[in-house]
């Protein structure tokens, strides 16, 4: 029971994602050698050998194909994943900065699981950068120099020839892709463990936000601000300086004399203060 708990999670994949142990794949069939090849297609009947190579051609083809697509999705899971942990590292910006700080034993399980993607995550990239590392694997193609053998042979000895190397080819090319296709299979189970952990992670820490931005609302809400106003009253004081009119009056000799006349005082109001002024006006009167 222990032991399936520990393949279904994957754990057993922790050696194979350092380094420390590596994937080995059986042939798809027990004679494997070149040699070992040419003696069993010696014995093949003349009239099949051309269905023979159209059908070992098929699957030499199948194979690269095969190769191409285990290839095509490591590298969609490695983009995947650094997605995946560019939006995991941000996340705390996400928090709003006046949530009430958490308990610590949910901080603690929160900082747990994140932990665990980070694994999960990193585990997940070890595993399938080595189905596209280049160097480890050598696969086996037909070779070209095998054209310049044929002036020395008969038809059917290359056709023989080219059977031979077609399943050789597809056995070496089979065995590669069958530890590509473990690396992956692995680097797909510790991906699916880091979804699962972070929509653990959100059923955990989202409705702790919704609840602590309750807790912040409902504080403020209660809190009653006042701002205190002060009015500014302005005085202003207008003086109307008083003008002052000298009668005059003209003289028999010819000068001019100043003649008073009393005029009731006028009063001019400004919008400040009123000031009472006295106001005089000269007039000139001939006199025969």
């Amino acid at each position: 029971m222990t032991n399936r708990i520990i393949e279904a999670l994957g754990i057993d994949l922790f050696p194979y994602a350092i380094g420390t142990s590596e994937f080995k794949s059986d042939a798809p069939f027990e004679p494997t050698k070149l040699s070992d090849i040419q003696n069993q297609v010696k014995d093949l009947d003349a009239k099949k050998l051309d269905d023979a190579l159209v059908y070992s051609k098929g699957l030499l083809d199948d194979e690269s194909s095969r190769g191409e697509k285990l290839e095509s999705k490591a590298y969609n899971l490695i983009g995947v994943t650094g997605i995946s942990a560019a939006f995991i590292t941000g996340i705390s910006s996400l928090i709003p900065s006046e949530l009430q700080p958490f308990h610590p034993m949910l901080l603690g399980t929160l900082l747990f699981i994140y932990i665990l993607i980070v694994i999960s995550l990193t585990v997940t990239v070890l595993l399938a950068s080595r189905v596209v590392i280049v160097g480890n694997y050598r696969y086996s193609f037909p070779d070209i120099s095998d054209v310049f053998k044929m002036n020395g042979q008969s038809a059917i000895e290359i056709k023989k020839d080219r059977l031979t190397t077609y399943i050789y080819c597809y056995a070496k090319n089979n065995q590669i892709h069958n530890i590509k296709a473990s690396y992956l299979i692995g680097s797909q189970l510790w991906f699916r463990n880091s979804v699962v952990l972070f929509l653990l992670l959100a059923f955990t820490f989202i409705p702790n936000i919704f609840y602590s931005t309750g807790i912040y609302q409902s504080q403020s809400s209660a809190v009653l601000s006042l701002t205190p106003t002060t009015a500014m009253l302005t005085e202003t004081q207008t003086v109307v300086p008083a003008t002052s009119t000298i009668p005059v009056s003209l003289t028999p000799s010819g000068t001019i004399q100043p003649t008073i006349q009393p005029q009731p005082p006028q009063i001019t109001m400004s919008p400040s203060r009123a000031i009472p002024t006295e106001t005089l006006f000269v007039s000139v009167t001939p006199t025969p």
